[in-house]
């Protein structure tokens, strides 16, 4: 017997003797697994149980025991990814973990594993990086110990087959024309290739047909096995574990299930070459974008500090840098006109050896024509924090920051937690996995000091996108050109000389910091009060009902028609959000610093959400409001927001085609909507005067509706309504919401197509139903989960035609609408529709044949989703809150949709398939499709009895 065969005898054995083991109540445990003496630091917020084991196979896995938890997940990461990739076979990386997850020894069903998660109640994902590789999934916890094994098997012995060794490939090249256009992965890209030559990151690394094929010396499938085969070693690999179940039972089934997978004592490679010369420092790099975007991105690589994160000093300088304080670097650019926004980001793992600071300037069209005094005010500012910056204030603010994020920490879980924790088990010690980003041990000047000499111009790396470029080469394996030079040394010095003469100012001390923590009674935390519920004002108050935490959240919706009247009126409110997004800049920044945040949006009127800490956030509020009131805007911020608008509208040609299909559909169902040339037509005309009398109206002519959640008190929210109903002249009419197409079921299919710049094509395919209620949206939702695999299955994994075909149900209005979308590189919108129609009809076989023990396990996982407690306050009230957006006068229903999906049949999901997708009797398609430039020439696709939407502007306006 073979040693493969002889395992899976014994898996079998172990797992037919698995419900008896986990339950017993050993305290040792077996020698099969060591307890690693690691206890990780939690915040007090966190009242979890974690545990880290090594198998006998030196895996170690983190064990993570959640009671409120109903569904389980896992992850498993591999400190080998794209940097590993031989030069003959770029990508292979990539495409193994493609590859991984079309069978295995003892779950050969191609596919199989992603339908398993997924009809129980989960799903699965993975990702490549430069320097791992990262697989997760999510599950009912009923199914947990299958999942794991599969996942098990997989890293054991997957079949890597060779028959799907082409689809696959396909697959990975669609993934690869994804993005073939898309800006910015090309500069990404850019940023990689420009590294030192003779270093494996300055390589094209997601792979394509013309990376991934035999070649001679090196054939693709031998290369696939021996990158497996030599990488995917249990002693490299970690894991996490989350679940409700005990850590005893975590114990046992990490044994059970992960010891299967073997240790074949492999290394890391080394890598010798640098990753950095003096060659590829002082560069400017230039790009000509597909859309149009102005960005300057300044890199600065340095001496990794990973190891070094318990002094934060990247966190130190980065927070300095991307402050958005009157007078500071950003506020003094926006000002001047030259840039829209200032980012800053410090990446501690660039490599091995370096991490990186990036500030990144979202330019202007003045600002594109003075890249200079923007590069020179950064480094003015620099200097500011080298001379100034280096304090004991500035400490104390980055530390008491860090301290109450830790301290009220929200809580993560699920398949993101799991991933995140997998991966980050690679990097650090074990015991600071959860604390190693708030952990500050205290202010070492020394470090943050040192980071500072390497912010110079001669250790710089400069990216831009540039419109107008006219010179340059081809960008390697992407659409594009772009071009190389070095920074000289008079250029250099002529930023220092001009950085001498700007004056800047470091950020002061925050008045936005809490200072009462203190949590309030709890008397209204079962069900949602209507505080007030009269004609044009409405109050609803609920607190949480599962968490003790001085958090709160408030919107604020000043309900009206006035950015639906016409043209003119919407493109107004646009150019008004655009301007507060800047005046708002300094106050966002301070809010944020202290665990507060507000957003103002378009929603049938003004919406303004406030959420962080419940201390101060009613002031927040009300000065926000207070600062909408008072605006007093410039001809230079409204001529710049004229700009962006204008860019806004320019770009959604250049967008991802299955995106421009979204915003086409979403344009296509609003009663009213106008055509992006009416609306184009109006900017020009708009003026300062015609913003402040938008701003007027919007606070005379409103209804007021408050939702109040969490840590407030009953009184607190009457007395914030009270100052709210001083600045609001509230209307006393009924509340407005903007209307959206219903199913017309006497009219054929509409048809609105719409041209891109993009290579591919985009289908939308939507059926809108005339099925409305909880009881319909429940059967979708069940109908959903079974299509779901089966579609991804046959357009992707069998026919290869797109790499994320997926469907989706949801309402519009009160009705529900179940859509089939995707992007191919592959074929025109015409063969997709008719792809889609062979799918349906494959469907309708698999459904027949579904049975109900099938069924009963999906919806139970489904159920189980919805009966979890929740992991935050967010998440506590998120139905709760799409309800109150969506202007329902009943808010608090979760329970009832709850009901409704317990209800529901297989039968009632196969008659809502037949009278929706199959014959039609109950519902009207809508077809949304995005004609790519690769199929400028095909034809485009016609239905039978169609209505051709070619113009937005003829639709009904009410």
């Amino acid at each position: 017997m073979s040693y493969y065969n002889r395992l899976t005898v014994l898996v079998s054995c172990l797992i037919l003797s698995f419900s008896s083991q986990v339950n017993a109540d050993s305290k040792q445990p077996s020698a099969s697994l060591e307890i690693l003496k690691a206890e990780v630091i939690k915040s007090p917020n966190d009242a979890r149980e974690y545990q880290v084991i090594r198998l006998a196979n030196q895996l170690e896995v983190l064990l993570v025991s959640d009671p409120d938890l109903k569904n389980s997940a896992a992850s498993l990461s591999v400190p080998i990814g794209s940097i590993n990739n031989p030069d003959q076979q770029l990508g292979l990386a990539h495409y193994l973990e493609h590859m991984l997850f079309l069978g295995s020894e003892r779950y050969p069903t191609i596919n199989e594993y992603s339908k398993f998660m997924t009809q129980h109640g989960g799903y699965t994902n993975a990702y490549t990086a430069q320097e791992s590789t990262v697989y997760g999934f999510e599950v009912n916890d009923n199914n947990f110990a299958e999942a794991l094994d599969r996942l098990g098997d997989v890293m054991r012995a997957p079949l890597l087959d060779k028959r799907y060794a082409d689809k696959e490939r396909n697959t990975v090249n669609a993934e690869y024309k994804t993005y073939f256009d898309n800006d910015m992965r090309k500069f990404y890209a850019l940023q990689q290739y420009t590294l030192n030559p003779k270093h494996p990151a300055a390589r094209f690394s997601s792979g394509n047909l013309n990376t991934l094929k035999d070649k001679p010396g090196s054939k693709l499938q031998d290369e696939l096995g021996h990158f497996f085969e030599t990488y995917y070693s249990a002693n490299l690999m970690k894991v996490a574990l989350t679940s409700p179940r005990s850590i005893n039972d975590l114990e046992q089934m990490a044994l059970l299930y992960l010891s299967q997978i073997p240790n074949k004592h492999a290394t890391q490679p080394l890598i010798v070459s640098p990753i950095l010369t003096a060659k590829e420092l002082a560069i400017s790099v230039e790009m000509k974008p597909t859309a149009d975007i102005k960005l300057l991105q300044v890199n600065f690589l340095i001496p990794s500090v990973k190891d070094e994160y318990m002094y934060q000093p990247g966190g130190y300088i980065s927070r300095l840098l991307g402050s958005d304080h009157d007078g500071g670097l950003s506020d003094q650019l926006q000002k001047a006109g030259l840039v829209e926004s200032v980012m800053t980001s410090f990446y501690d793992s660039f490599s091995e050896h370096y991490s990186q600071f990036s500030v990144q300037f979202a330019m202007t069209k003045a600002g594109l024509k003075d890249q200079d005094k923007i590069l020179a005010s950064l480094f003015a500012y620099i200097e500011l924090i080298k001379k100034q910056g280096v304090n004991q204030q500035q400490y104390q603010q980055q530390k008491s920051g860090l301290d109450r994020r830790f301290e009220f920490l929200t809580k993560n879980s699920g398949f993101n937690y799991v991933m995140t924790l997998s991966a980050d088990m690679q990097q650090y010690p074990y015991k600071d996995l959860l604390f190693h980003p708030y952990r500050l041990d205290g202010f070492n000047t020394k470090f943050i000091s040192e980071l500072l000499t390497y912010l110079t111009p001669e250790n710089s790396r400069i990216f831009k996108m540039i419109p107008n470029l006219q010179e340059g080469v081809q960008i390697p394996y992407y659409q594009g050109k772009y071009a190389r030079h070095s920074i000289t040394k008079k250029t250099q010095q002529s930023w220092l000389k001009q950085a001498q003469k700007i004056k800047l100012t470091l950020p002061a001390g925050n008045p936005w910091l809490p200072e009462n923590f203190n949590l309030v009674d709890k008397g209204n935390s079962n069900i949602a009060l209507h505080l007030v519920d009269q004609p044009g004002h409405s109050v609803w108050f609920k607190q949480s009902a599962y968490f003790n935490e001085p958090k709160a959240s408030l919107k604020l919706h000043l309900n009206s028609a006035l950015s639906d009247q016409n043209p003119k009126s919407r493109v107004t409110m646009s150019l008004l959000l655009e301007m507060f997004s800047n005046q708002f800049a300094a106050l966002h920044f301070v809010s944020n610093e202290a665990g507060l945040g507000f957003a103002l949006s378009d929603s049938n009127g003004l919406l303004i959400s406030t959420s962080g800490y419940s201390d101060k956030q009613n002031k927040l509020l009300l000065t926000v409001l207070k600062e909408i009131k008072n605006a007093q805007f410039s001809e230079q911020t409204l001529n710049l927001a004229k700009q962006e608008i204008r860019r806004q509208f320019s770009n959604k040609a250049t967008m991802k085609p299955l995106d421009f299909a979204f915003a086409g559909f979403r344009q296509l169902v609003r009663q009213p909507a106008w055509s992006d040339a009416a609306l184009l037509a109006e900017i020009e005309g708009i003026t300062l005067v015609d913003i402040d009398h938008f701003i007027e109206q919007i606070l005379s002519q409103s209804r007021l509706r408050l939702l109040a959640l969490g840590n407030l008190t009953r009184q607190q929210v009457v007395d914030l309504n009270s100052e709210l109903s001083k600045i609001v002249n509230v209307q006393p009419k009924p509340f407005y919401t903007i209307k959206r197409i219903q199913a017309d079921l006497k009219q054929g299919p509409l048809n609105y197509q719409i041209n891109s710049k993009m290579e591919d094509d985009a289908l939308a395919s939507i059926y809108l139903s005339d099925f409305k209620g909880d009881a319909a949206l429940a059967t979708a939702e069940l109908l959903n989960k079974l299509l779901q695999p089966a579609f991804y299955n046959q357009i992707r994994t069998q026919e290869q035609l797109s790499y994320s075909p997926f469907s989706a149900t949801f309402p519009v209005d009160d009705y529900v609408a179940f859509g089939l979308f995707t992007q191919s590189p592959t074929l025109s919108n015409a063969l997709l529709y008719q792809r889609f129609a062979v799918f349906l009809q494959n469907f309708n076989k698999q459904l027949d044949k579904t049975t109900e023990k099938e069924f009963a396990a999906i919806k139970e996982a489904q159920l189980a989703n919805y009966l979890a407690k929740p992991t935050s306050i967010a998440d506590e009230f998120s139905y709760l809150s799409h309800q109150w957006l969506s202007l329902e006068p009943e808010i608090d229903t979760e329970q009832a949709y709850i009901d409704s999906l317990s209800a529901v049949s297989l039968n009632d999901v196969k008659a809502f398939f037949q009278a929706v997708l199959v014959n039609g009797k109950n519902a009207q398609s809508v077809v949304v499709q995005v004609q790519g430039t690769k199929f400028s020439k095909d034809e485009i696709l016609a239905l039978k009895n169609e209505v051709k939407i070619s113009n937005i502007d003829s639709l009904p306006k009410h």
